[in-house]
């Protein structure tokens, strides 16, 4: 019998700072009689000891909080284990009121709507506004729908019109990411410095930054006076920005200068002069080292806020519904900054869990329907072709403790099955290699840190393949041969259960004998449900893959239903799961 373990129960705001009021939570197991409540003390955790392995429930109550429950599962193994549960404000109806998906709509309404898109791009505003008023008749409460319409607002000079449509987007989804992104930069524009951190640091925590939101976030933290924070987000924005803006480099000198270090200003303004002498930002810069070098004292810092604003440029209205998600080095996701990732364990009880689930079953099947779609140069996808397929994996446990998954279809590797000439598989395997011991050699880890995914705290850990071996995790067929195909990604595993939750992937770098520049691949994992046996498994419900090859565009998407379960001993049919995933953060 493994030894009892201490378990720390962390208590954390929406944002993933330790709450800053105190909590009660209750530990208990629903199999076998524990049931403790403890209050939450130093660094806003709790503590429970002589805790014996197994599967717990832990609930969390605040003032003004969200009565939270979080499952755990206490491995063993070691002297202590911190779980983390996440607290959402009373008011927050982020998850009850969102929808549960984007509204569906006819192919010729999208067609319209893509149009109305191009007129915006184009900054034919006026038109653009009158084919959106006449499409948002037939699709009333698409939150889409009004965001564009909010974007075509803003362009004719419109603040109070564009506010109105962005926020009625967010009365229909409160977790519209483009709307908050664009009412927060109105805000900055406004001059609402305080309202535009509050919405822009929300987007930041539902969906993650790219170069821009770390930009503008950064420009609305300066502007608050909140120069660290502004330091912070500026950093990335260059780091994720391979063209190195203008703009960025002399917001870092201006927050470098408001913190006193003016020698270190005096080197960002004097880059700028030299790096992008034709840019607007270049006369600044120099002005501003004009002033620097002047033989009085220079500005005091409080007093460095009050310079010229930084320009913004117009944001380019995001599409409906892009074509493929951004690659994975392009953007990054809020993490709690006082948590460190410790990635052998991480990685190890991850490991263990994926073996854990593994055992239950020698095989299963599903009914996989998949939908092919031909996406063309301006990101207009195609008509779509469906098809469903019996799908089935397999299994083997040959020796040394070594698992291989086959994956097969009916119609086996008939492209004629296919609606189009590109078959994928490996939905269950790819999840299963990135997180079996067998494999670990193949790839670099490295633990990002402490997030969430759908709602749950997770663990964020990106992967690579290594140059010096081969894939064996991916790999492309032909006529030609087979092609190993590297990968770089980031999986996020449950910070307090060790399941695997969700995988993006990305190609390390183009294969040139294929003409392949994309294959981006996401999958989302989540519990089916088995009746008979009563357990849960950790199985794929539904993956997309998004391709650019020999300079055509597909995205494939690909779902899971009506699983049955072949274990060691017993047959089991399962339904489709009861919730579908939801969208991230």
């Amino acid at each position: 019998m493994l030894a009892p373990t201490l378990v720390e129960v962390s208590v954390r705001d929406a944002g993933g700072a330790p709450l800053g009021t105190g909590a009660i939570v209750r530990l208990y197991a629903r199999v076998g009689s524990y049931n403790r409540i403890a209050t939450t003390r130093d660094a806003a955790t709790a503590s429970f000891a002589d805790v014996i392995p197994g599967e717990y429930e832990i609930e969390a109550q605040a003032a003004g909080y969200q009565t939270t429950t979080e499952h755990a599962s206490v491995m063993g193994g070691g002297l202590r284990a911190t779980f983390y549960v996440f607290m959402r404000p009373e008011n927050d109806a982020s998850r009850a009121s969102a929808p549960p998906g984007p509204p569906i709509m006819a192919p010729k309404l999208q067609k319209e709507i893509q149009k109305a898109l191009q007129k915006l791009i184009k900054h034919e505003y006026e038109e653009a506004l009158r084919d959106l008023q006449k499409a948002e008749k037939k699709a009333p409460g698409n939150p889409d729908m009004h965001y564009l319409m909010g974007m075509a607002n803003s362009g004719l000079g419109r603040a109070d019109a564009a506010r109105a449509e962005f926020e009625t987007a967010l009365s229909i989804d409160p977790s519209h990411v483009r709307s908050l992104q664009a009412l927060g930069e109105l805000q900055l524009r406004s001059g609402q410095t305080a309202m535009a951190v509050k919405t822009l640091e929300r987007a930041y925590q539902l969906d993650g930054a790219d170069w821009r939101t770390h930009f503008v976030l950064a420009i609305a933290y300066f502007d608050d006076k909140q120069y660290e924070k502004a330091e912070k987000h500026v950093g990335r924005a260059l780091e994720l920005h391979k063209g190195k803006p203008a703009e960025g480099r002399l917001l870092l000198a201006r927050i470098l200068l408001a913190r006193g270090r003016k020698q270190e200003a005096k080197s960002e303004f004097e880059r700028v002069a030299q790096e992008f002498p034709e840019d607007p930002a270049a006369t600044t810069a120099r002005q501003q080292l004009a002033e620097l070098n002047k033989p009085i004292p220079a500005p005091a810092p409080e007093s460095a806020g009050v310079a010229a604003p930084i320009p913004i440029a117009p944001a380019v209205p995001a599409v409906v519904k892009p074509w493929a998600p951004p690659d994975i080095d392009s953007k990054e996701y809020a993490l709690a900054s006082d948590v460190a990732c410790a990635e052998p364990e991480v990685l190890a009880r991850a490991q263990a869990r994926m073996k854990q689930q593994l055992e239950n079953f020698e095989k299963f099947t599903a009914t996989e329907h998949i939908v092919h779609v031909e996406v063309d140069n301006q990101g207009i996808p195609g008509n779509p072709r469906e098809k469903d397929f019996s799908y089935m994996v397999t299994l083997w446990r040959p020796s040394n403790g070594i698992t291989y998954l086959e994956e097969s279809r009916d119609g086996g590797e008939n492209l004629d099955q296919f609606p189009t000439s590109l078959a994928t598989k490996g939905l269950v395997s790819i999840g299963v290699a990135v997180l079996d011991r067998n494999y670990e050699g193949d790839f670099n880890y490295r633990c990002e840190g402490l997030t969430k995914w759908r709602g749950e705290p997770a663990w964020e850990m990106r992967f690579e393949q290594r140059k010096e071996i081969p894939s064996r995790l991916y790999v492309w067929k032909n006529i030609h041969g087979a092609f190993p195909i590297p990968l770089r990604g980031r999986i996020w595993v449950g910070a307090n259960t060790y399941n695997l939750l969700h995988l993006e992937s990305d190609l390390r770098e183009p294969v040139l004998p294929l003409e392949l520049t994309m294959d981006h691949l996401v999958i989302d994992y989540g519990p089916v449900h088995f009746d008979k046996s009563g357990t849960d498994l950790w199985l794929p419900w539904h993956a997309d893959t998004y391709l650019q090859v020999r300079g055509k565009r597909y995205h494939h998407s690909h779902t899971l239903t009506n699983y049955i379960l072949f274990s060691v001993d017993t047959k089991t049919k399962v339904s489709a799961p009861k919730e579908g995933p939801e969208e991230q953060h």
